[in-house]
């Protein structure tokens, strides 16, 4: 069975070090991003554009049961005028840096077949409008906590993946993950949420009590009623106790409450998010997201 984990940092060293030759190693010839069909050579024409983007894998979170499914969250370096990201924007010469999360498939011989990438481009433009912004900068790296985490464990437990708790199985992590989508999608989180969250989940640097991640959650209601959370791929992963999803929203904004400084308007929207969760005692205790708001926005703006 093919090692996803090590195809996959093969062709983001590949990327790195611009050795276009290669990706055919590690790419199948009939690959798609975001939709889009590619074969290795137009993706390499595609990738020349990027000078100056250095790629950083932070975390991943991998189906290593299947070996189909890899989720990664990758810390992209722009250091001169480039076009980078899904969004394709022009870069100015200044650094700037920002997170991304691919959700990738591959193919039963270990090939790249399918990917989708968010990226935050909410970040990526407060620093190109801001010129202290990037300088500021500290990305919230998911291996920055996995460090954490082990350095608060006995020395006897620091080659594990949890904390000595309860450890999900990846068939588990998944029929929970599903559960607490499930009962989102019910609006059933006022009873529900304590079966699927700690007291405190910290959602993208912010500590949050359990009662203020409900009222976070629930906000896309409020703007959205008919909001529905369709799951697209999960990834569970046992070893890291961790769950990547790209999860697709579709519905009517409605109503007075605005949602990501974009007021409801009637206009039907559709967007993604890619997200991590690290599950702790079985539970989650730390979310990293990224949502496409910027499409949300220009939607309701068209």
């Amino acid at each position: 069975m093919a090692d996803i984990e090590a195809a996959y940092r093969s062709l983001i060293l590949c990327i790195n070090e611009r050795r276009w030759e290669d990706l055919p190693s590690y790419m199948h010839y009939n690959f798609i991003k975001d939709g889009q069909d590619y074969s290795p050579e137009s993706y390499a024409a595609e990738l020349r554009a990027t000078s100056g983007v250095e790629l950083a894998i932070d975390a991943l979170t991998v189906d290593r049961e299947s070996q189909r499914r890899l989720a990664a969250t990758v810390l992209v370096r722009v250091s001169k005028s480039a076009s980078a990201g899904s969004g394709s924007a022009e870069l100015p010469g200044r650094p700037v840096s920002f997170m991304e999360q691919h959700i990738n498939w591959f193919t039963e011989g270990g090939k790249l077949s399918k990917t989708w990438i968010l990226t935050d481009r909410d970040e990526m433009h407060r620093q190109l409008s801001d010129l202290e912004a990037a300088a500021t900068y500290t990305p919230d790296l998911i291996g920055n906590y996995q460090q954490q985490q082990q350095q608060q464990q006995p020395l006897s437990a620091r080659n594990s993946s949890s904390s000595g708790g309860k450890v999900l199985s990846s068939r588990e992590l998944e029929d929970t993950y599903r559960a607490y989508i499930g009962c989102i999608n019910a609006q059933t989180m006022g009873t529900d949420l304590q079966r699927f969250c700690h007291a405190q989940v910290v959602h993208n640097t912010k500590a949050l009590t359990r009662e203020e991640y409900r009222l976070l959650i629930e906000e896309a209601f409020a703007a959205i009623p008919d909001i529905v959370f369709a799951l697209h791929t999960v990834v569970a992963d046992e070893a890291a106790q961790r769950v990547a999803a790209r999860i697709e929203f579709s519905g009517t904004p409605r109503g007075p409450h605005s949602l990501a400084g974009a007021k409801p308007n009637g206009r039907s929207v559709s967007f993604a998010e890619h997200v991590t969760y690290s599950f702790v005692d079985g539970k989650i205790a730390r979310v990293w997201s990224i949502v496409d708001w910027p499409s949300y926005r220009a939607q309701l703006a068209a």
